[in-house]
């Protein structure tokens, strides 16, 4: 072999050798790209849309009634209880991870004051069907089978309250704006906006700043996944459109919807209205504080209810 031969075999070798290496280094850009813009976005919308089931009682309690409803093709798990003529019928609607179950003593209290009452399992919890959660925005439409169950039974012909906790609340605003059935809406720890409140947790829990792509990314593919449009899901907007009064609830010591949060949702509100901030009650806590009824009630009076 001449020099020249070799010299040439030589380049020739180290060319493919250079464009081997830079396969491998684009395969692994691409690899990464690949995981960051896709992979973890997809994990993210997985835990936005999970739900968390909780045992279920094989029958409702004495004075309870057990009856189904339908939303978007889904059955719906909820219990009933007669009221004294007179009263509007109260829905209760629960938050993420909960089910009717942990509310019989809110419903037992609504009772005990001649409310009729309907606990209802929002879908993908308790008893309900359904497998995602949109953290109130299809379960919103869970809401309004609930009211319009309660314009068929002799319990609503006084019109209907609802009361919303946390996911539930949400779901409670965007179920009741324009409608004029609804006397009176009580929520606690409603959030804002679904984007601000994934933003607002990716911080609190992940310490993922506001800014960073995945965040869009991840809210991309929980809507595909779940199928919503997460600019639908706006408590803000909903309350403006919320005709009957309202009482929104801050629970105290809660950094997932504290006040700032809560007031949005309350300031949009044209009124009437009234806030009130239970001290150092923890998310969902509010019912445990000893003003929590006499609040409650005040409110529920002060407009003729």
């Amino acid at each position: 072999m001449s020099a020249s031969e070799y010299t040439i075999g030589a380049v020739r070798a180290l060319a493919s050798l250079a464009t081997g290496r830079s396969r491998r280094i684009l395969l692994r850009v691409a690899f990464y790209s690949l995981a960051i813009l896709v992979g973890l976005p997809l994990t993210f919308a997985f835990v936005m849309t999970r739900t968390f089931r909780g045992p279920v009682s094989a029958a409702p309690p004495p004075g309870w009634r057990e009856v189904t409803l339908r939303a978007d093709g889904l059955r719906l798990r909820a219990w009933t209880a007669p009221a004294t003529p007179g009263r509007a019928a109260v829905v209760v609607a629960h938050g993420v991870g909960d089910n009717l179950e942990s509310f019989i003593d809110v419903g037992g209290s609504l009772r005990e004051r001649g409310h009729a009452v309907l606990l209802l399992d929002l879908r993908g919890h308790g008893g309900s069907e359904g497998r995602l959660t949109t953290l109130g925005g299809n379960e919103s439409h869970d809401v309004r089978a609930a009211l319009e169950y309660l314009k068929t039974d002799p319990a609503g012909r006084d019109g209907a309250i609802v009361m919303g906790f946390s996911m539930g609340a949400v779901a409670a605003l965007l179920a009741c704006a324009d409608r004029h059935d609804v006397r009176a809406l009580v929520v606690e720890a409603p959030y804002d906006t679904y984007r601000d409140t994934i933003r607002h947790h990716a911080w609190l829990f992940y310490r993922i700043p506001r800014w960073v792509p995945l965040l869009p990314l991840s809210v991309a593919a929980a809507e595909w996944r779940a199928g919503f449009d997460a600019d639908d899901v706006d408590a803000v907007a909903a309350a403006r459109r919320v005709r009957a009064p309202l009482l929104a609830i801050v629970d105290g010591a809660d950094d997932r919807m504290p006040e700032a949060v809560v007031r949005r949702v309350f300031d949009a509100h044209p009124g009437p209205r009234r806030l009130w901030v239970a001290p150092e009650a923890p998310h969902v806590g509010a019912s445990h504080h000893p003003d929590y009824w006499r609040v409650v009630t005040g409110f529920l009076a002060e407009n003729g209810l």
